[in-house]
């Protein structure tokens, strides 16, 4: 597994993912405001392109490291993919196109929600073909998906906040179920401090 993946989980994405919140605040806007304002447009593409293909092609190398092929989750993948680069493309400007603004929302809350099913799809084959052993891993998604809701209903909005928790988080549990991965199957042995 290239070592590209522990760079982009523990520096690029989490880089990226602040300092576009950067100046603002973390309960009263999200990134659909920041990115479509004040000439950060560009910036939110980049941080867009750069994640979703990130989610996309990390988890494709973990199917491809555990073997486990399956069509249903490849599907839930390539939706979430084509859900979150499509809500980065489509403006948030309310008050100036409302239609797409409203689908730019829906897009975005599908977007994760399919990424989610797509890595609960995943465990459960890794569960059925190792016969256990991902316990943490459930429990991080169960956090996770806990936490997000808790933002969500506690805040009233999707907020900053909330997408810096799912995003990080998720970089962390790709990282972290990659770790695995690599113990369970013994692919390769990491030799110093490496970030894979």
């Amino acid at each position: 597994m290239p070592k590209k993946y522990g760079f982009y989980s523990l520096c690029l994405i989490p880089f990226l993912t602040l300092m576009l919140s950067l100046g603002f605040g973390l309960t009263d806007t999200n990134f659909s405001v920041i990115g479509n304002s004040g000439g950060r447009r560009l910036a939110f593409l980049l941080w867009g392109a750069v994640t979703g293909n990130y989610f996309y092609l990390y988890t494709e190398e973990l199917l491809e490291l555990a073997g486990c092929q399956d069509r249903m989750l490849q599907r839930f993948l390539f939706v979430s993919l084509i859900f979150f680069i499509t809500a980065v493309g489509i403006p948030y400007i309310p008050e100036q196109v409302p239609r797409l603004s409203r689908l730019h929302v829906h897009i975005s809350f599908l977007a994760p929600l399919f990424l989610g099913l797509a890595q609960v799809r995943f465990l459960c084959l890794l569960q059925r073909k190792t016969v256990g052993g991902f316990l943490a891993q459930w429990l991080i998604l169960a956090v996770l998906a806990a936490g997000s809701a808790i933002l969500f209903f506690s805040i009233g909005i999707v907020s900053t906040v909330l997408e810096l928790f799912l995003t990080l988080g998720v970089c962390l549990y790709l990282w972290l179920l990659h770790r695995k991965l690599i113990k369970k199957y013994s692919i390769y042995k990491p030799q110093g401090l490496m970030l894979y």
